[in-house]
């Protein structure tokens, strides 16, 4: 910076010619000074006076301003247009510093450049005045190579860091390689000796490795496949065939599904003798330390055995479901035909949905003494062991309404007793039962009875709905002589045309949505009473939905009955 100012000085006090005035009431001789700092952008400020007395050609090329408009400015106002921080200037204005140099930013016309300012108090000329020199000098391409070598320098330094942490790493890794090599070398000889069949492929399909026991089990030697191509080989994992039908083509061409890998999928494959077997394939990709695919990595595992067994498997549940079918037919041979009920009501239907094929929910009607008599049950669990125990429930039911007719009291009694001699031989008292209503209509009274043992009756009359529960016990084992509060009561009662009867088993009223909420009887009643001016099967069918709506996709948890009846 020196050498700036000593360049300054030597100029104000070098010999130059006249030149022209800029309307400054300047000396000849101070103007002269002036003019030789052309082109470099220069200013004189009177303190004094508070004006700008000349500015140089140079100056009104940066700034873009008149020379008459310059002398017409104050100092402090021009600082503030093209400094773009003006307070660094206007602070050696306002406080008269002797000399001073300082880099800023000059904005011109042609936009924002970086200036090297040198400030410097002229030689007493004239009496009264208080001059100050400020001159510019453009180093807008020096700045910015500044910048330039400032940013490359740092761009360096970090090339510098990162070499060094890739020294370090580099280092580091090396002795992790040394410490890992012997596993390595087990890893290598495990992977060669493995009981699990791997290879390696070229993008093209070229065959680079297998392992030994993939020349065992496959019969060829590694001599045989290394260097060939898998078109040229087939057999063992050439082709990926979905089953033993399929044949080998260029589709199932190994090659033809590198795009997929990774993968693992089962495919059934030859040996060289051309024995089959299932096998399954596990294929990935290998790529360089670019990303780039450079070969790929398979293994065959023989699950020929366990194939075999999922398909003794599959076909023993088709043999189950086959006798699920079979027991389901038979099961529905002990239900009553509802088409006795006609002639005793005017309507009636009847929803009965095991959780499976066969199940624990049972009816039965039977006509007696110019009546009918239904009954439904539900028994203890579901599915085979309830299906077993509804023919059982249904059979006895049978025989006690032939021996007693519509003595529901008797009937009720002798299910209980009939239970007991048959379930609770040698002592056992597992609980083994089911709940059961059953109700007898006789059309010409219009007297209707009910017992029911933990199974309700619904009446509906109009809008009204009449929940009747005879009996909180159930028909069972476990129950020694119940308690009187657990005794079923017949219920005597009359019916008026038009009413409505509902019985139905638990499995409705338990039934869970996807939260583990239950559709509830409350639910169940609120949807019977709104329902009740539909027609009975138009309102049955109407609850079938809405218990389907409210499972929402929820497994059926139980098996659902419902029997609805009008007079």
């Amino acid at each position: 910076m020196a050498s700036f100012l000593d360049w300054a000085r030597r100029m104000m006090t070098s010999n130059a010619s006249d030149v022209e005035v800029l309307q400054s009431p300047m000396p000849v001789s101070l103007m002269n000074i002036m003019a030789n700092m052309y082109p470099e952008p220069v200013a004189v400020l009177n303190r004094a006076t508070d004006t700008i007395v000349w500015g140089s050609p140079g100056l009104m090329m940066l700034s873009g301003r008149a020379g008459e408009e310059l002398v017409k400015m104050k100092p402090e106002d021009f600082i503030r247009a093209h400094f773009a921080s003006p307070d660094e200037v206007i602070a050696l204005y306002a406080e008269k510093i002797a000399d001073a140099q300082i880099n800023s930013r000059f904005i011109s016309p042609e936009g924002e450049k970086y200036v090297q300012a040198l400030w410097m108090r002229l030689p007493e000329v004239e009496k009264g005045a208080d001059y100050f020199l400020l001159m510019l000098r453009d180093i807008t391409e020096i700045e910015l190579m500044r910048q330039e070598l400032l940013q490359y320098n740092e761009e360096l330094q970090q090339q510098i860091d990162i070499a060094d942490r890739l020294y370090q790493e580099r280092e580091k890794m090396y002795l992790e390689l040394q410490e890992k090599s012997e596993w390595l070398r087990l890893i290598s000889t495990a992977t060669a000796y493995s009981n699990t069949m791997k290879f390696i492929l070229t993008p093209e399909g070229t065959i680079v490795w297998v392992n030994r026991f993939f020349e065992r089990a496959s019969g060829w030697s590694a001599a045989e496949l290394i260097g060939k191509n898998v078109r040229d080989i087939g057999g063992t994992f050439a082709h990926l065939l979905p089953s033993p039908q399929a044949a080998p083509s260029e589709d199932t061409l190994i090659i033809n599904h590198f795009h997929r890998a990774p993968f693992t999928e089962e495919i059934f494959a030859y040996d060289r003798n051309g024995n089959g077997y299932w096998m399954l394939i596990t294929l990935a990709p290998i790529p360089d330390e670019a990303g780039n695919i450079t070969h790929y990595i398979g293994a065959l595992i023989n699950i020929h055995r366990k194939k075999q067994r999922e398909e003794e498997l599959r076909l023993f549940r088709q043999e189950i479901q086959e006798s699920l079918s079979y027991a389901a037919r038979i099961q529905r041979r002990f239900l009553s035909s509802p088409e006795i009920l006609k002639g005793y009501f005017s309507d009636y239907a009847v929803w009965h949905k095991p959780m499976i094929d066969i199940g624990g929910d049972f009816y039965y009607y039977e006509t007696i003494e110019d009546g009918a008599v239904i009954a439904m049950g539900d028994c203890t669990g579901h599915g085979i062991p309830a299906a077993l125990l509804s023919i059982y429930a249904t059979t006895s039911l049978r025989f006690a309404l032939q021996h007693y007719g519509t003595d529901l009291e008797s009937v009720y009694h002798r299910l209980k007793q009939d239970i007991r001699e048959v379930f609770a031989r040698d002592g056992n008292m597992a609980y083994e039962g089911f709940e059961v209503g059953i109700l007898y209509y006789q059309p010409k009274s219009g007297k209707a009875k009910f017992i029911g043992a933990g199974r309700p009756l619904w009446v509906l009359r109009g809008g009204t709905l009449v929940p009747m529960m005879s009996g909180k016990g159930d028909i069972s084992v476990s129950l020694p002589d119940a308690p009187t509060q657990h005794e079923a009561i017949l219920m005597i009662f009359s019916l008026n045309k038009g009413d409505r009867l509902y019985l139905f088993s638990d499995g409705i009223t338990d039934q869970l949505n996807k939260e583990s909420k239950r559709f509830s009887t409350s639910r169940l009643q609120k949807l019977v009473r709104d329902s009740h001016p539909l027609p009975l099967q138009t309102q049955v069918e109407f609850l079938k939905n809405s218990i389907q709506e409210w499972a929402n996709g929820a497994e059926q948890t139980d098996d659902f009955l419902l029997i609805a009846l009008e007079v």
